[in-house]
């Protein structure tokens, strides 16, 4: 029940609202027809032949205190009465549970995706991102049916507790003996509640691991195709696929076999029952009849009590999956910068700068001096430490020792989002949205228009092939920019990064993976770019390096300046 008390604390308000509308439809469930059957009876039997019935009484004192005999027509008007109210109310509730519901999912995933958004990229570094969709998508739905089944538990509750009291009231000894024999049939049931919750425990573990495979391999469809070896793939998410099932399947059984247990066990119950009312304790067969009914009902809700917490057990592993998933998100909160607006004008300068990842040290007292309006080339070996440093320019990772200085002021002194909007970035995939070209530049920021779409485009080289398009800037790439050529998705790229007018325009091998006539044609654009911003370009090929007007090369954890660019290049 910790799941309950967690959506307590969480959501009080939704939770008092949610539970009082159930309980209120649950006593008007129990209160419509059940509770005016003795009367009923009573109508159509001879005089007095319920006469010393508890319920009878009861409900006829409620009557004569409104004035009404209990005659067929009053009873069958209040039962009529009594249903179109029964219904309003539980109208009423299940749209509150659904709108709960509903609420709940979209405010874990929003918790988790604010705690993504604000949290360290070393956090990223340590995710896969299969995992991160499963999270959003699978664990965020089954948790919210978490509390869809507590809320149905409440509600359940609700109507067997009506349903008790009129038990009490019609033979308080066959209401006792029923109740503690169902409660000793349930308990013998337990076990099919155990079994659902390792079931669901196994499924949360089941539906992470395959979307984590199932994402990475389709990142990997591609060359495995180009092999003929698609058919590992698709052995391993077959394999991930069967162990899911295994776990659905347990979950299945557990369900239907509770089910059909609690019917058979309470119809046992309900028959020896009726034998025990008229042969030991002699009652009259119209009250039988009435018990009968209202007993049924009251271990019918018993036993739907019992099946909906074996629902909740079911979800609670997502719950807690999804809970973890958030906590840890929040824990990799990204630390505080400074609140000074940065400027570049002088320029990015690196004193002495040390980091490591972990145990393994990458850079060693690096100096480097990235002037503002130049074009800087950093060569080096795989693994040199290249992309450390445009990462630490960024601010995704901060210096361990040493420090880093934008026009002379530290960067951790820096509003650092505002230093993140001075700076555009061109990666080495050309990884676009499956959505129009004007999404992909302006990628949601509601500051970017179309006219400043347009105008990046025109500046990265690309308005030439758009403006051919039938739909111009509103049409679709197609799936990872599948319509277009490399050099193509290239220019779009660039132009998401020009957008939003940066001062410094970083190149992370952003021509490496380009023929060479596309890789001249780019990089002519990448050289007029150059008049109007600061450049950072990682990159080992000559076609752009030679257009730098600095170069350094990355080598055992330092910076060494190359006069002779071509030359560097050559070593590096």
């Amino acid at each position: 029940m910790g799941v309950l008390k967690s959506f307590i604390r969480q959501y009080p308000k939704q939770c008092i609202v949610v539970a009082l509308s159930l309980i209120v439809a649950g006593l008007g469930e129990g209160l419509t027809l059940t509770t005016l059957l003795p009367l009923l009876t009573m109508a159509k039997s001879t005089a007095g032949s319920m006469g010393d019935s508890g319920a009878s009484r009861a409900v006829s004192d409620i009557l004569a205190f409104f004035g009404l005999a209990p005659t067929l027509g009053v009873l069958v008007a209040l039962i009529v009465m009594g249903l179109i109210i029964k219904t309003a109310l539980a109208v009423f509730a299940y749209l509150q549970v659904g709108y709960t519901v509903a609420m709940i999912a979209t405010d874990m995933r929003l918790r988790f995706l604010h705690a993504l958004s604000n949290s360290r990229w070393t956090y990223f570094l340590q995710q896969r991102s299969g995992g991160l969709a499963n999270t959003v998508s699978t664990e965020a739905t089954r948790s919210a049916d978490a509390f869809l089944s507590g809320a149905r538990l409440t509600a359940t509750l609700a109507q067997a507790v009506v349903f008790l009291v009129v038990a009490l009231l019609v033979n308080w000894r066959a209401a006792v003996l029923a109740v503690v024999a169902g409660a000793a049939i349930f308990g013998s049931l337990r076990v099919f509640v155990s079994m659902s919750r390792k079931a669901g425990s196994k499924q949360q573990l089941m539906f992470r691991s395959l979307l984590s495979l199932l994402t990475d391999s389709l990142a990997s469809l591609k060359p495995l195709k180009s092999m003929a070896r698609e058919s590992e793939m698709d052995a391993l998410l077959q394999r991930q696929t069967r162990r899911l099932n295994k776990a659905l399947r347990k979950q299945v059984l557990s369900k239907h076999a509770l089910k059909q247990m609690q019917e058979f066990l309470t119809g046992l119950l309900l028959v020896g029952g009726v034998v025990l009312a008229l042969v030991t304790w002699n009652l009259k067969l119209p009250e039988v009849m009435v018990l009968v009914v209202v007993l049924a009902r009251m271990l019918t809700n018993l036993s739907k009590l019992q099946q909906q917490y074996q629902q909740l057990v079911v979800s609670e592993s997502f719950y807690w999956s999804m809970q973890a998933s958030i906590a840890e998100a929040e824990k990799a909160y990204e630390p505080g910068f400074g609140l000074r607006q940065p400027t570049l004008t002088q320029g990015v300068e690196f004193i002495g700068v040390g980091f490591g990842y972990g145990d393994q040290s990458v850079l060693h007292h690096l100096d480097l001096w990235i002037p503002a309006g130049g074009v800087v080339s950093l060569v080096g070996e795989s693994g040199a430490g290249k992309t450390t440093v445009v990462d630490l320019i960024i601010g995704l990772l901060r210096a361990d020792t040493g420090r880093i200085e934008i026009d002379g002021v530290p960067i951790d002194d820096l509003d650092i989002r505002a230093w993140r909007g001075m700076i555009g970035y061109v990666p080495q995939d050309t990884t676009l949205l499956h959505d129009t070209i004007l999404a992909n530049v302006a990628v949601g920021n509601p500051d970017i228009s179309e006219a400043d779409a347009v105008w990046a485009l025109k500046k990265s080289g690309a308005w030439d092939f758009i403006e051919q398009l039938p739909n111009g800037v509103n049409a679709d790439v197609g799936e990872h920019g599948s319509r277009f050529s490399g050099g193509q998705r290239q220019r779009i790229v660039i132009a998401r990064a020009l957008a939003h007018s940066p001062r410094l325009l970083i190149l992370d091998e952003a021509t490496s993976a380009l023929d060479p006539e596309t890789e001249a044609a780019v990089s002519e654009t990448l050289r007029d770019l150059g008049h109007e911003y600061t450049i950072l370009s990682i990159s080992h090929r000559p076609t752009f390096t030679e257009l730098a007007d600095h170069v350094y090369e990355i080598r055992g954890g330092r910076a060494t300046r190359r006069e002779n660019q071509l030359a560097a290049v050559g070593n590096g």
